[in-house]
């Protein structure tokens, strides 16, 4: 209860605010990692590393949060695109929590833990799948009702799509018999793929967050901005 409550006090602007800080944390740790494998190995940096991810998941969720309730009144496809972008974030945000579990020793599920090699290629995937399909429908409602929000859905949709294509992927290498470590995820990876892939999708998908730094608190269909 005392979540929701501090979730509804904060604004869109702040909360998207929040989720670029989150999403250019998460990008710096992978791409140092990709580049210096193993530099987080460490059980205690690897905690801060996985606890400062768990938290990057959760401002990921408050923006989709806030933005599903300032596009309450624009219609079914607004409401279940925001519904999308919770659920994805929210996806996203569990192979973390098993991360840090397992550093903790704390396997407060057995049949997650069990699972977690699968949950680890499946949750980056449909996280990504979600988050994906919430920035498209909302670009397609943005094409004449909201112009000026329709170019940061546009990069939105555009970098959710690259994640979607390379988590894609990463899961058809893990059937094939690929093993990937599910605290990192890029095994099996071109690194010079990964790197220019995550290093557009993070410009797309940051433009895309910047677009609400300044935003009105409710964005309906006879919204201009």
């Amino acid at each position: 209860m005392l979540g929701l409550t501090m979730a509804d006090s904060l604004s869109l602007s702040s909360s998207a605010r929040l989720a670029f800080i989150g999403l250019s944390y998460v990008y710096i740790v992978k791409l140092i990692d990709t580049l210096w494998h193993g530099i987080f190995a460490n059980p205690g940096v690897a905690f801060v590393v996985v606890s400062l991810n768990i938290l990057a998941g959760i401002a990921q969720f408050l923006f989709f949060y806030k933005l599903r309730y300032s596009t309450s009144n624009s219609g079914i496809f607004a409401h279940i695109a925001g519904w999308m972008g919770m659920i994805g974030a929210l996806v996203n945000i569990l192979p973390k929590v098993l991360a840090l579990s397992a550093l903790l020793q704390f396997y407060f599920s057995f049949r997650l833990i069990k699972n977690s090699q699968l949950i680890a290629v499946l949750s980056p995937w449909l996280g990504a799948v979600m988050l994906f399909c919430c920035c498209l429908i909302f670009f397609l409602l943005t094409v004449k009702v909201w112009s000026k929000k329709n170019r940061f859905f546009l990069l939105g949709t555009v970098g959710y799509m690259i994640i979607t294509v390379t988590f894609s992927m990463l899961a058809l290498n893990s059937f094939s018999g690929v093993q990937v470590d599910w605290q990192e995820g890029e095994i099996g990876m071109n690194i010079k793929y990964f790197i220019i892939s995550a290093s557009f999708s993070f410009l797309c998908i940051a433009y895309f967050y910047s677009g609400f730094f300044n935003d009105n608190e409710t964005i309906s269909n006879n919204s201009t901005h």
